[in-house]
């Protein structure tokens, strides 16, 4: 999900005993290498903006930018695809 500050800039609470910032750790990037990745991607950012986790302005520009990396894994598999198609009419003419 998307955070707002960069891991660079991440603090988490106050240490009751020392008054110190506690540092979080970095946050994790989603895989987002498949179609069902990107889906899942999608809807979790689509609760957050419910909960008023993140604004629909990031709502949007994140959906906008999954929406472009869905259709290059869709464009990916029908190239994988064609290719696939293409050995096998290239074989197929070769054994006749």
């Amino acid at each position: 999900m998307v955070q707002k500050s960069s891991p660079s800039t991440t603090i988490g609470p106050r240490d009751d005993n020392t008054a110190r910032l506690v540092p979080m750790p970095a946050p994790v990037q989603p895989e987002l290498s498949t179609l069902q990745q990107v889906r899942k991607e999608m809807a979790a950012l689509y609760h957050a903006a419910q909960r008023d986790d993140i604004s629909v302005e990031e709502l949007k520009g994140s959906i906008y930018a999954l929406s472009q990396i869905a259709k290059l894994i869709e464009i990916g598999t029908l190239e994988e695809r064609m290719e696939a198609l293409v050995k096998m009419a290239t074989a197929g003419e070769r054994a006749h």
